[in-house]
């Protein structure tokens, strides 16, 4: 589906090229993707795989910490972020409609252990740099995707990752025991930057926190 989906873009391209429809892609049939199970961190891997990180990937270190704490997707938000998206001295990251996939102005909360290890960076930037490049110009899209593949083959040597843990397993662990602490999906969603409840309902199916207690109480009973 991911080629069909590529595969139209070059399509419709060519068609506005040409001035005449090309429906090759669009008349293929479609497959349903199939659910998967996203890999969560165990609380016990958490620390050992950021001092790790820390140690040796310096930046990938602070953008899996803002990825579990602030609830920022790593590519789309937190790559991009400037010394201007830090506000109120440094305690919050303000979002505009277009540096967020929902395209809603966001604000979420930096964490005082966060900010400790930002600080001295961020208090050597013009208001324009990158926290990452330190220029006003980002790193490329590829960049944690690169760093993280380098870091993970070591980690996994070392048995501090296990297989289909990611960068975003940082963000599903947070959920999840946010989830688990406070069965609120309503304040999930808020805390996620998702678009609709329905989403968020279907980001914890996928990450299989829908299918436990949930249904043994909605279960019917014979009296």
């Amino acid at each position: 589906m991911n080629k069909r989906r590529n595969l139209g873009v070059l399509f419709s391209a060519a068609s506005r090229l040409i001035d005449k429809p090309l429906k090759s892609v669009k008349d293929t049939s479609r497959r349903k993707s199939k659910a998967k199970l996203h890999e969560k961190y165990e609380q016990s891997q958490l620390k050992p795989i950021l001092n790790y990180l820390k140690a040796h990937y310096p930046n990938l270190y602070i953008c899996c910490l803002l990825t579990y704490s602030s609830w920022l997707r790593p590519h789309e938000e937190i790559r991009l972020l400037t010394l201007d998206n830090f506000k109120n001295n440094m305690t919050e990251v303000h979002l505009g409609g277009d540096e967020n996939k929902g395209m809603k102005v966001r604000v979420v909360y930096i964490p005082d252990y966060v900010r400790a290890e930002l600080s001295p960076v961020l208090s050597k930037l013009n208001r324009k740099d990158n926290i990452f490049s330190l220029a006003p110009v980002p790193f490329n899209e590829s960049y944690f995707n690169t760093q993280w593949s380098r870091a993970y083959a070591k980690m996994f040597v070392l048995g501090l990752v296990y297989e289909d843990q990611t960068i975003y397993s940082f963000r599903h662990t947070a959920a999840v025991k946010t989830y688990r602490r406070t069965k609120d999906v309503f304040l999930l969603q808020k805390l996620l930057g998702h678009s609709t409840i329905v989403v968020t309902l279907k980001y914890l199916r996928g990450l299989g926190e829908l299918n436990t207690d949930e249904l043994k109480e909605a279960a019917p009973q014979l009296d």
